[in-house]
């Protein structure tokens, strides 16, 4: 298993409970959506399952490297993209190595990562910024940007559990598609919360929280519907 919730409950600091008894589990490399009714705690699921909050009962297994994508991501402003993403201190490296210097902190800032700028292109490529300049201040990038550059960044990090609020949020139609395939071809595990019912429809299970608990259901967001409306006729 790569995510095991038991009996998780949450209670807001003013005594309001949001959710309780949710249980769950997931298994290694599926690809799940979260959904509900606006306001019912799925995003407070997220940071708790990410670490950022504390479940006011419950306990959680998660025995992978995780990486979580909230639906209002800070990145700093004043950092570069390639700070942002994380490779800043690599690229250094490897173009100081490649020019010559035996300096053994260049050896220890690249950690073996020989093939940081090919993967980074690779990346980059496929949200149709291979020609961006990763010196640009993050400042300068557009909405749409800097989710895709956050989008970069989880890909360079190959996490095993992807944890994902909105993350077509800000993106044009081409992007989502881009997006939809990141989902389809990821070997991770990844859970979602979205409104596009079309990036719901890549997913293969249905979590829907309410006050009382969850219930899982097999297929896309199409077939759980219909599997809704025969649950309650």
């Amino acid at each position: 298993m790569s995510i095991v919730v038991h009996n998780l409950g949450y209670t807001h600091p003013d005594g309001e409970k949001l959710f309780n008894s949710v249980s769950f589990s997931i298994q290694e490399g599926e690809k799940v959506a979260l959904i509900g009714a606006n306001g019912c705690g799925k995003s407070t699921i997220f940071k708790i399952l990410a670490g950022q909050i504390q479940p006011t009962e419950g306990e959680i297994s998660i025995t992978e490297k995780l990486c979580y994508l909230p639906q209002q991501f800070n990145l700093n402003e004043s950092q570069t993209i390639a700070e942002a993403l994380g490779v800043s201190k690599k690229i250094e490296a490897l173009q100081a190595i490649l020019k010559g210097s035996v300096d053994e902190k260049h050896y220890q800032d690249l950690e073996d990562d020989w093939d940081i700028e090919n993967r980074l292109q690779r990346n980059l490529a496929k949200w149709k910024m291979g020609t961006i300049d990763i010196q640009r201040k993050m400042k300068s990038l557009s909405g749409g940007e800097k989710t895709k550059i956050a989008l970069t960044r989880i890909a360079l990090d190959v996490p095993k559990i992807i944890l994902l609020d909105e993350p077509s949020n800000h993106l044009d139609l081409d992007a989502r598609l881009v997006l939809y395939q990141f989902i389809k071809e990821s070997v991770a595990t990844i859970m979602v919360i979205s409104h596009d019912r079309a990036l719901l429809n890549q997913l293969e299970v249905m979590l829907e929280l309410t006050p009382n608990g969850l219930e899982r259901y097999g297929g896309n967001y199409d077939f759980y519907k219909v599997q809704r409306t025969q649950q309650e006729e």
